[in-house]
């Protein structure tokens, strides 16, 4: 019972961290119907911003939290008017396409900018540590990234549920025409969307840098059980996000230990087909449809 809370606890880590990047991801989709595969690079960029900021400039972590979010939002929104807008008008496709490959050449670009294979910058509460019941431990840095990671998705539910922002984004979602006759933007709209995901993708990475280290390879790493987790939620429900990331986690904490340490990837793919065939909405099924 013990081991099976152990793992729980550290489970907590992972899961708050795949919520995170899966609600950017669910964020563009949701107010475009895009599905971003350059979100992971959005990632890696936000654990790199945290590395410029906390090793390079010395400067607190606070800064990172505050300054690199915002940053690679500007830059996603950057990228959404200047190459994908044009391509979605041509062809919804060709700006789909357009996402797998502008996120790998973020990757080598970065790759070529830090050779060095691995990055790391210091946890945010490293001495800190409590022995809970039976002997689990929870460290700080589980505590600190499990509640703000968690505590940053709530943030985006309410921001797109209450405020007049998420309420343009859902009324595209819903009905593309009746939201530009209603007043609604569709260029406006789309950018604050892209900036939303990719502020929210950037502080996925700024949580992510310190346990899983830096390098290009961690886009990969990210956006795999991110887009599972929104799978597993449902690919319009934040609130899903982090269910789907937290049940993400557990399942891979359980195949890493009891079966093997490689069966940890098979069981984050074998749960998005089990989803895809039995309920390709998720768990948390918006009811909403596009309407031209």
């Amino acid at each position: 019972m013990y081991e099976i809370l152990d793992l729980a606890v550290g489970a907590l880590k992972s899961g708050a961290i795949y919520a995170l990047a899966a609600s950017g991801f669910i964020v563009i989709h949701k107010a475009t119907k895009l599905v971003n595969f350059a979100h992971g690079a959005f990632i890696m960029l936000g654990a790199y911003g945290a590395f410029v900021t906390l090793t390079l400039l010395k400067w607190p972590y606070w800064v990172a939290y505050a300054a690199v979010p915002i940053i690679v939002g500007a830059i996603a929104a950057l990228v959404e008017f200047l190459l994908l807008r044009p391509l979605r008008r041509a062809d919804p496709f060709s700006a789909l396409v357009a996402t797998v490959f502008l996120g790998v050449a973020m990757m080598e670009i970065v790759r070529l900018a830090y050779p060095a294979e691995l990055l790391s910058v210091p946890s945010v509460l490293p001495d800190h540590s409590w022995e809970l019941l039976g002997g689990i431990v929870l460290t700080g840095e589980t505590l600190w990234i499990g509640t703000g990671a968690l505590l940053c998705v709530l943030l985006a539910v309410i921001v797109f549920e209450k405020l007049s922002i998420g309420r343009g984004m859902k009324a595209m979602a819903s009905n593309y025409r009746g939201a530009q006759l209603s007043g609604y933007s569709v260029a406006v709209t789309y950018a604050l969307a892209w900036f939303m995901g990719g502020a929210l993708a950037g502080l996925a990475g700024v949580f992510a840098a310190p346990p899983m280290g830096i390098n290009p390879d961690l886009a990969i790493s990210l956006i795999v059980p991110a887009f599972v987790a929104a799978v597993i939620g449902g690919f319009d429900s934040l609130k899903g996000a982090i269910v789907g990331g937290l049940i993400l986690a557990l399942v891979e904490a359980f195949a890493a230990t009891y079966i093997s340490s490689a069966a940890k990837s098979a069981a984050s793919f074998a749960i998005v087909f089990i989803f895809l065939l039995v309920r390709p909405e998720g768990l948390f099924a918006s009811g909403t449809r596009r309407h031209a």
